[in-house]
């Protein structure tokens, strides 16, 4: 961990708490909606190195430490650490210093060459690329902005535009406010200069766009967060399209399920199962629209390690019966079956909140041994200490449907939240709903207890995404989509 305080002379500190004070003057402008006005698509990260502090990093990337505090969460502007990411929010680097970009869907060689006014060379060189033009979603990038001969930190990168139906040469150079003379020269065209449906061009001095990546019609915009991906994660897929479509999907051999706002907004949530080996994987999307025009895209993906620990589980002499696998086959077919469905309407809003107050005692995703056994099992959920018939909550609204017992997971409670999502509650003393209840933040569904293969009292919160269990605690600390 650095301290500030440790590194920064008395100017330098002082002009650090000047930048805490008064960093609402600096902030970057306000969107109409109140949010901040960051560019679409951008995924400026920071990874922090030795003797960086939020400081220095503000000034290298324009912004202020408040505006990076509140991005990341920081209670303590004066403590990060080495290796950490951070989320940089509408980020300006200062020309000649190497950024770090995590490649996003639609990212393209050309695109981040004209965004950071770099060369291939020096791109490949800063991240030893033996071919630069494979990129693939989630792949950090140290980029040497800059680099180009002929690039001044005035200059604005060109933004890049796929053709749509019915546009022509005239009506793109009105849109963007630059001329015809100027689309003809960037884009190497011969007078008349056609364009075709499905041809990106490079669109130069579009500082009040600031749009460089390249996504095929009806594709205006697509956001995965977060990134990179990692196992046992939640990714949400936010996608837009200039007209009413309908979108689907594949990832990891199963189903994207989008969930659509007016026709051209979708969104999907999908669960990483937490075995995933580390790896490149496609991701394909196909986009149709009322008229039958069907567009396929696929991406490269990135799935990286979760880091799960291992963990030594003692069990009775008179549970070890539970640990043959043909004694939950029915039970595990069952809660499958419960959190399998798909429903459009979304329950949750925001942060979950914790559904016990009691001590972690064991995080999601950890590989386990049973008495001695082999580390053939993972923790599925995130396990809470408490003392018995202590009361359980509903981390977010939602609709009950099991509330049983069962062999293994004792008392159980499921809840839909909707869009794929449900939580489930094991091991409890009492159930306090019923399958239909419609629960809302907060409300008490049952007590802790040690029924079904338990040690002792506590409360095993399980938490489903698109049929896979994810760590819940990432939606304690994160809002999808």
């Amino acid at each position: 961990m650095m301290h500030l305080d440790a590194v920064l002379s008395g100017a330098a500190r002082w002009l650090l708490a000047v930048a805490v004070l008064f960093g609402a003057a600096m902030q970057p402008v306000l969107a109409q909606d109140g949010g901040a006005a960051t560019p679409t698509g951008t995924n400026t990260v920071h990874i922090v190195q030795r003797d960086e502090n939020l400081f220095r990093i503000a000034l290298r990337y324009g912004t202020t430490v408040e505006a990076i505090a509140e991005a990341n969460g920081l209670t303590d502007v004066r403590v990060i650490s080495v290796g950490q990411r951070l989320l940089i929010p509408n980020a300006q680097p200062v020309a000649g210093t190497p950024v770090t970009h995590i490649v996003g869907p639609g990212d393209t060689l050309e695109g981040l060459l004209a965004r950071y006014q770099t060369t291939r060379e020096a791109l490949a060189a800063a991240n030893n690329l033996c071919n630069p033009a494979l990129l693939y979603i989630g792949q950090p990038l140290i980029v040497p902005q800059g680099a180009a001969a002929d690039s001044s930190p005035s200059s604005a990168p060109d933004a890049l535009h796929t053709v749509r139906p019915g546009q022509n040469i005239f009506r793109l150079a009105i849109q963007y406010g630059t001329t015809v003379n100027e689309l003809v020269r960037a884009n190497q065209l011969e007078w008349p200069a056609p364009v075709f449906f499905g041809q990106t061009l490079r669109v130069p001095d579009t500082a009040s766009t600031g749009r460089t990546t390249s996504l095929p019609y009806p594709l205006t915009d697509a956001r995965f967060h977060p990134l990179p991906v990692t196992q046992g994660k939640t990714l949400s897929i936010a996608l837009s399209t200039d007209s009413a479509a309908t979108v689907s999907g594949t990832f990891l051999d199963r189903p994207l399920r989008f969930a659509s706002s007016d026709g051209t907004q979708h969104y999907a949530l999908f669960g990483v199962h937490a075995t995933t080996s580390p790896g490149i994987y496609p991701l394909t999307l196909s986009v149709e629209t009322p008229g039958g025009q069907r567009t396929e895209v696929s991406f490269r993906v990135q799935v990286q390690s979760g880091g799960y620990q291992t963990e030594q589980i003692f069990l009775a002499t008179e549970q070890e019966g539970l640990l043959d696998p043909t004694a939950s086959e029915t039970e595990d077919a069952r809660v499958a079956h419960a959190t399998a469905g798909f429903s459009a309407t979304r329950h949750f809003d925001g942060l979950m909140a914790l559904p016990s107050t009691g001590a972690i005692t064991s995080q999601f995703g950890t590989r386990r041994s049973y008495n001695h056994g082999a580390l053939s099992n993972f923790h599925t959920g995130t396990d809470f200490g408490a003392g018995p018939n202590t009361p359980i909550v509903a981390p977010a609204a939602g609709v009950v449907v099991l509330a049983e017992p069962l062999a293994v997971r004792g008392y159980a409670t499921i809840i839909d939240h909707g869009w794929g999502v449900y939580s489930g509650f094991w091991h409890q003393s009492e159930i306090r709903v019923n399958v239909g209840d419609v629960v809302t933040p907060g409300q008490v569904i049952g007590l802790v207890g040690s029924t079904g293969r338990s040690t002792g009292p506590h409360l095993h919160w399980e938490l489903w995404v698109g049929g896979v269990q994810v760590d819940p605690l990432q939606w304690v600390q994160e809002s999808f989509p």
